[in-house]
């Protein structure tokens, strides 16, 4: 008798537990508590429901009840998720980088990646490229955001934000069930005398504490991602910054823009030409003494080849007469 009391305890708990994850979520939205039923009556109620129930028995499985989330989110503080992603031209591409760093330090920050390309030994001549994912706490997402122009030209940005309150209140409401049931699993857990109950009860401890954990992990990725805005930049050196005319702008103006930019692709293409000669020194002068010889031995046989045909003229002429 004694025993089959002990397993009809381990049920209602059980049972309970998802209640608890209910009630719970109702009191974080201020329902009425008079609404829920007394403890007394659900003992009773699970007593006479599952009467029948061995320790020998599977565990009756309790989940959360997915509807109950309703309840919990009604209006609470929104938890937004803010990103950014920037495009930044710079013609000082060192007191940039430098620029970003005392912007970071100033709002709190940290880099949660930084890349840099170019100027290395194999193209020293050319425009680098930062890629940066930088942290910052929320409080100071305009702040950082605004002064991110400080940085150059910002060719494009763009913001988006998401609100994961309800799946965060959700996730929260069902990690508090799974601890209330942990904490009525381990008064039962004391109390057990066979072995047999002390297996079942140890086996359901083991479900709970996963589930635990994966809603914490879970809460946790959230309040990162919450307290914490994300910013991607895109750094890009150049020779000059370009500030393109738009369609709006007159025939005139657009026709300069147009000549300025020529000029600008003329000179930098001889630039970059005479840069490709300086890498490529020898292999120029050995091309410009093959062209020289190549010249050379070409008005040779152009020579031989019009005193061949002198001759011949001279001789036809000799016939004739």
């Amino acid at each position: 008798m004694k025993k089959r009391l002990f397993a009809i305890s381990l049920t209602a708990v059980l049972l309970l537990a998802g209640c608890g994850g209910g009630s719970n979520a109702s009191t974080t939205a201020n329902a009425p508590a008079s609404s829920a039923p007394s403890t007394d009556q659900q003992w009773e109620d699970m007593s006479e429901t599952f009467g029948g129930w061995n320790a020998g028995d599977s565990i009756p499985d309790v989940e959360y009840n997915g509807s109950q989330a309703g309840s919990v989110y009604q209006n609470p503080d929104a938890k937004l998720i803010r990103r950014a992603e920037l495009e930044i031209q710079t013609e000082q591409f060192d007191e940039s980088v430098k620029t970003l760093n005392q912007l970071v330090a100033d709002c709190g920050g940290y880099y949660e990646n930084a890349s840099v390309y170019g100027g290395g030994r194999r193209d020293a001549y050319a425009n680098r490229r930062g890629e940066y994912i930088v942290r910052v706490p929320s409080g100071k997402y305009s702040q950082f955001f605004q002064n991110a122009g400080e940085l150059g030209y910002v060719t494009s940005s763009a913001e988006s934000s998401e609100d994961v309150g309800e799946q965060y209140y959700d996730t929260e409401a069902r990690l508090k069930a799974q601890r209330t049931k942990q904490e009525r699993l381990l008064t039962l857990l004391e109390k057990a005398e066979t072995m047999e109950d002390i297996i079942a009860l140890e086996n359901a401890l083991s479900d709970v504490e996963y589930q635990i954990e994966m809603h914490s992990s879970e809460l946790r990725r959230y309040d990162a991602l919450i307290d914490f805005s994300t910013f991607n930049i895109s750094l890009y050196e150049v020779g000059r910054v370009t500030e393109e005319v738009g369609k709006t702008a007159s025939l005139g103006q657009r026709m300069t823009a147009g000549f300025q930019a020529s000029l600008r692709g003329l000179g930098q293409g001889t630039q970059n030409l005479l840069v490709w000669m300086s890498y490529n020194f020898f292999f120029v002068i050995i091309l410009a003494a093959l062209s020289v010889a190549a010249v050379i031995v070409g008005r040779r046989e152009l020579k031989k080849i019009k005193g061949e045909n002198a001759e011949k003229n001279t001789e036809k002429i000799d016939e004739k007469k």
